[in-house]
């Protein structure tokens, strides 16, 4: 045993360890020495990944809701817009614009032939809403289509009217391309059309997209047409323009425009502008959000080239339906609203009491 000698009150030296740190631990950036440092194991990592999960859950729906809510105000205030732009038309003129002015009719008087289209109702509110621009260079006097007018290096219905879009809508403000026009041609669109009212429908509609549907048992009263429409306006405008006084229901009790879906109407393809595109052709008749979004002929009711169950309202508002009323409030109805009520509405001279819907 060997023997070793120590100077007195020294401790013995240890000998030197070299230590490397652990997973864990990291060198202090002083010199003093290691320090712990905390980690996630994987169960942890999973916990944290799982309640971001559970928030981002609970979160999306509420953003979803706010972003609808903003946009159903965009659409409630383009409707009052169109309202008062009714109101001062009327105002000016002594009667509500033609819902639409198209070929087909009895030829015009100047000149008598030939027989343009004149446009829609849409058209006919430009000045109304701050587009006199480009109203007054469109001749409604020539032997050109309205909408077929070359305006500022393109054709009238290709403008977009931001007024006639709903943000909630497919469509997103852009000219988009007709499938009735071409491949080639753009259009603006509109998510709003005049109502038409409770008039005939029933039989077969497009003889090459055929619906058979009967609806008359709904109307309030008989005896109306497109010559003269239980609503407030049709397409032939030339035949008949509806005045204050032929409202005899009242304004607050009676519809005069409420929202479509271009997607869902192959009249509403035509664009705003057109004469032939759904305006003083859609009514109440046909159930609020139906179904008539389909491309193939087909499938009936179901298609939207039917000229039945295409003329109805409809939005993507979820379950309802926003309509603006002839004192210029805006109206949303539930698509469930029950139908032989939403025919009082619809017609301007019923003579039937609203119920509360």
């Amino acid at each position: 045993m060997t023997n070793k000698c120590f100077r007195s009150g020294q401790p013995p030296v240890a000998e030197a360890v070299e230590t490397k740190p652990r997973f864990h631990e990291r060198v202090s950036p002083a010199g003093g020495g290691l320090q712990d440092v905390a980690g996630f194991t994987l169960v942890e990592l999973l916990v944290v990944i799982a309640i971001i999960g559970v928030l981002i859950g609970l979160l999306l729906p509420a953003v979803q809701q706010a972003r609808e809510a903003s946009r159903r105000v965009v659409c409630t205030n383009n409707l009052k817009q169109i309202g008062t732009a009714l109101h001062l038309y009327n105002d000016a003129n002594k009667k509500l614009p033609p819902g639409g002015q198209w070929q087909h009719d009895l030829p015009w008087a100047n000149p008598p032939s030939p027989n343009p289209e004149r446009g829609s109702v849409m058209l006919k509110l430009l000045p109304f809403i701050e587009q006199s621009g480009l109203y007054e260079q469109i001749d409604f006097v020539g032997t050109v289509n309205a909408q077929d007018q070359s305006v500022g290096g393109k054709r009238v219905r290709e403008y977009v009217i931001s007024t006639y879009v709903c943000p909630t809508d497919l469509f997103d403000g852009t000219p988009g391309m007709s499938t009735i026009w071409g491949s080639t041609t753009k259009v603006g669109f509109s998510n709003y059309s005049g109502n038409f009212g409770p008039n005939h429908l029933s039989g077969n509609g497009n003889p090459s997209c055929s619906c058979t549907i009967d609806m008359n048992a709904y109307r309030p009263v008989t005896g109306f047409g497109q010559d003269n429409p239980a609503g407030v306006f049709t397409r032939r405008g030339n035949r008949y323009q509806c005045s204050f006084k032929d409202i005899l229901d009242g304004l607050s009790n009676t519809i005069f425009f409420g929202e479509v879906r271009v997607q869902c109407s192959y009249h509403h393809d035509y664009g705003w502008a057109a004469s032939n595109n759904g305006q003083g052709l859609v009514q109440t008749l046909v159930p609020l959000n139906y179904d008539s979004c389909g491309n193939d002929a087909t499938m009936q009711c179901a298609a939207r080239c039917n000229w039945q169950t295409e003329f109805g309202f409809r939005s993507r508002h979820p379950g309802s339906v926003s309509f603006l009323m002839g004192d210029g409030a805006v109206r949303v109805l539930n698509e469930n609203v029950d139908h032989t009520a939403l025919q009082f509405l619809g017609h301007r001279a019923d003579g039937k009491p609203v119920p509360t819907m």
